[in-house]
């Protein structure tokens, strides 16, 4: 399958003076869902055969991981062996196909990790990213050494997914913006064409602000991104596939956990840390303040890597 050349966000990663990125180049893997592209650094499993996975959630790409990257270079205390994915379906890599599952998604993950020369990976995970993360610990647990699951699409959300009009009441955002997807998806190439026209007209960061704690404080190039990086079939498919996940297979999981979300995050709540807090009771929870749904991007601590290959906020 050939990947779609797509992205155009302000985010990347050819500045060559941007110390933080360097040495990461563009790769493409052929997985059972077609081509994924990752940003790696093509040296790095020569020596070391742990990575660390970067996941983007159903609104982005690999690209909006990079102020997380950047941010802990800044620390010195960059993260190590990066494998920034493009998600099937979204970025550079190819479409996701209807009759994709959770698992065949998570299993393209460990399968381009472990292409890459890759035993074992510590992952970051963002919404839907949190999500997969979540399940390739469950299955892949002998590789998996520690996940961090940012405003990961846990039980509220999948309640809406798989009953929208029914559980409308819990997370109103997420089904209105499950309905606006569906729709754009029906128009075709004219729903992205709509985007970006409502980008352009400046009513797409209006319509966004719900996702953030201060939208007026974000870089420009955020909004950007998003409008760029949409991709409403994707969305919708990827919704599907949640919506018939099992989640309560999360329970197996036995590698540390850190779940973190946004004290202003509009899809992830209370509820959902206490659901989490019985299924995985040793997982550590944080709330990041003044953060929306995006909290790597608005007020994440910039992580490292510990000497058994953990990651941990700083």
């Amino acid at each position: 399958m050939n990947t779609t050349p797509a992205t155009s966000t302000q985010y990347n990663a050819e500045n060559r003076f941007d110390r933080a990125t360097a040495g990461m180049t563009r790769v493409v893997v052929p997985t059972d869902l077609g081509d994924v592209v990752a940003h790696v650094d093509p040296n790095a499993a020569a020596l070391s055969d742990s990575a660390t996975l970067l996941l983007h959630g159903a609104a982005g790409s690999w690209t909006t991981w990079l102020p997380l990257i950047r941010a802990s270079h800044a620390t010195g205390r960059p993260l190590t062996n990066v494998v920034a994915l493009d998600l099937p379906g979204w970025g550079e890599s190819g479409s996701i196909a209807a009759t994709a599952t959770v698992e065949d998604l998570a299993d393209a993950v460990a399968h381009v990790a472990r292409t890459l020369g890759y035993a074992k990976w510590s992952i970051f995970g963002h919404s839907l990213g949190g999500h997969l993360a979540l399940t390739i610990a469950a299955r892949h647990p002998e590789r998996t050494v520690s996940v961090t699951a940012i405003s990961a699409t846990g039980p509220g959300a999948l309640s809406v997914l798989r009953h929208p009009i029914r559980h409308f009441g819990v997370l109103p955002l997420l089904g209105g913006m499950l309905g606006a997807m569906r729709f754009l998806s029906a128009l075709g190439p004219a729903g992205t064409v709509l985007v970006r026209t409502l980008h352009r007209v400046r009513l797409l960061g209006p319509l966004s602000s719900p996702l953030f704690a201060h939208r007026g404080t974000l870089d420009s190039s955020v909004i950007d991104s998003l409008a760029s990086e949409v991709r409403p079939t994707a969305f919708v498919r990827a919704a599907v596939a949640a919506a018939r996940y099992d989640e309560t297979q999360w329970a197996s999981i036995q590698c540390p956990v850190t779940l973190v979300r946004g004290d202003c995050d509009v899809f992830v709540s209370s509820a959902d840390d206490a659901w989490f807090a019985s299924v995985l009771p040793h997982a550590s929870q944080q709330v990041a303040s003044n953060a929306g749904h995006f909290a790597h991007i608005e007020s994440f601590e910039a992580p490292h890597s510990t000497t058994d290959g953990t990651h941990l906020a700083a």
